[in-house]
């Protein structure tokens, strides 16, 4: 797990503002609706990476990451993709997530 959590915070640098990614890959998610879990919220630094890890290897092998410019800290998030809308927004509401992002569109989708 060190190279797979080392090639994320790799990640996470080159892409200040966000990322999507899948683990199996390590290529950008370019489409879709990312949606966190909520078992990964608030995760944040290494041990938090490690938690986020350890999930999305149990779930959907996709995790995303965000910058928090009113904290300063980088969060990581255990994430699955919806590709329809409305099922993207009930997934939301039901992990209890302020937002969640359409990847293709760029759109933070408030909840």
């Amino acid at each position: 797990m060190t190279s797979l959590l080392e090639a994320i915070q790799v990640m996470a640098e080159q892409n200040p503002g966000g990322f999507t990614v899948d683990l199996t890959t390590l290529k950008k998610v370019t489409r879709g609706i990312s949606v966190a879990y909520l078992e990964t919220q608030d995760s944040f630094g290494d041990e938090g990476l490690k938690r986020v890890l350890e999930h999305a290897e149990k779930h959907e092998k996709t995790v995303g990451g965000w910058l928090n410019e009113d904290d300063g800290y980088f969060y990581y998030d255990s994430v699955k993709i919806y590709f329809d809308r409305e099922e993207a927004i009930r997934a939301g509401r039901e992990n209890k997530q302020i937002a969640i992002f359409d990847i293709g569109n760029l759109e933070l989708i408030k909840l």
